[in-house]
């Protein structure tokens, strides 16, 4: 993983890889690199997701090292997005919303007024008694209806070994 991670930091210091998926990233460190120190695109995504031994500084040199390279995206599309004179900042504003869900508004948006509206039934009536049975059903006021206390039972004295069942009380 050592290896691995080095040669990564190479690729992520040499490279322009706004554009670059996982697997792409994947590809161009392993090709450097001989069979025996390569990996597989899970395993970058275990490693991207925090799965590696815990003791592992190799773990979490790759972790930052991922978390920087994002950050230097977002940095330089923001950068670009801000010095554009010629009007074609949303092309930059377009890759950060594709490239980051946080900055993906519109979706955030949409998500959240799809989870705000409520829920309409359409109840259609064949006859004109089914549409009087259904508007009372909606419109009828409702009368909050409080328990009742029943009674207490009484005591009921158990059988013993003496008495028999038709002398009890009940």
């Amino acid at each position: 993983m050592q290896e691995w991670v080095a040669e990564l930091v190479n690729i992520l210091n040499e490279e322009d890889i706004l554009f670059l998926s996982d697997k792409d990233l994947v590809f161009l460190v392993n090709r450097r690199l001989p069979e025996e120190n390569q990996i597989s695109t899970s395993t970058f995504e275990k490693w991207k997701s925090g799965k590696y031994a815990p003791n592992e500084e190799v773990g979490k040199e790759f972790v930052a090292c991922i978390n920087l390279a994002l950050i230097r995206q977002k940095q330089l599309l923001s950068k670009k997005m801000m010095e554009d004179n010629n009007g074609q900042w949303t092309r930059y504003a377009w890759i950060m919303e594709r490239k980051f869900t946080e900055w993906n508004l519109k979706h955030i948006s949409e998500n959240i007024n799809r989870n705000e509206q409520s829920t309409v039934i359409n109840i259609q009536a064949g006859t004109e008694e089914q549409r009087k049975l259904i508007d009372n059903l909606i419109n009828a006021d409702f009368e909050e209806v409080k328990p009742i206390q029943l009674p207490k039972p009484k005591e009921v004295k158990s059988l013993t070994d003496n008495e028999k069942e038709d002398e009890l009380p009940f």
